[in-house]
């Protein structure tokens, strides 16, 4: 029997921004992963349980990633549905939405929930439409950004390394 995952966003910021239909997974699914509870709205899921010890013990982000769809992928085998809350929106930058879709051993439900960038266009009063904004993770910036031009937003600078490299 395959397991099921229910992966949620906990939006951009406090809990104002967590969506109904997240507060009604989180309440419906006993069994709950936060990816970090580095997040201003991870209260909203009261005993879950964090992948914050593997971002310390890791040697990359892809380690992390993989060791947290295992986890997961183990986790619903053994209990049938479990809820995988992540920063955000889980369609956006999210890569262990994308490694989840993807592993056989599970199936995978995404609830929409606001992103990073809607914040972004409404706290800049940006259509990214209108203007033909590019977004560019911060860690490939000097080649997504090569050769461009017109507006672009930076994302995922999490660290003085990365930003050092955003010229």
């Amino acid at each position: 029997m395959t397991g099921r995952v229910v992966v949620v966003g906990l939006g951009p910021g406090g809990p104002d921004l967590v969506t109904e239909g997240t507060l009604a997974a989180v309440a419906r699914i006993a069994r709950r992963y936060l990816r970090t509870a580095r997040h201003p709205a991870a209260a909203v899921g009261p005993d879950a349980a964090t992948f914050d010890e593997l971002y310390e013990r890791a040697a990359t982000f892809e380690a992390v990633y993989l060791g947290i769809v295992d986890a997961l992928a183990a986790a619903a085998a053994a209990h049938g549905e479990v809820l995988y809350a992540v920063p955000g929106s889980p369609a956006v930058a999210e890569r262990t939405v994308v490694i989840l879709r993807a592993d056989p051993r599970v199936e995978v439900e995404v609830l929409p929930a606001l992103s990073f960038v809607d914040l972004a266009w409404a706290r800049l009063g940006v259509d990214p439409m209108a203007a033909s904004v590019r977004i560019v993770a911060g860690r490939s910036f000097a080649v997504a950004a090569a050769g461009g031009r017109g507006p672009l937003l930076v994302a995922q600078v999490d660290d003085r390394l990365v930003l050092s490299g955003v010229e």
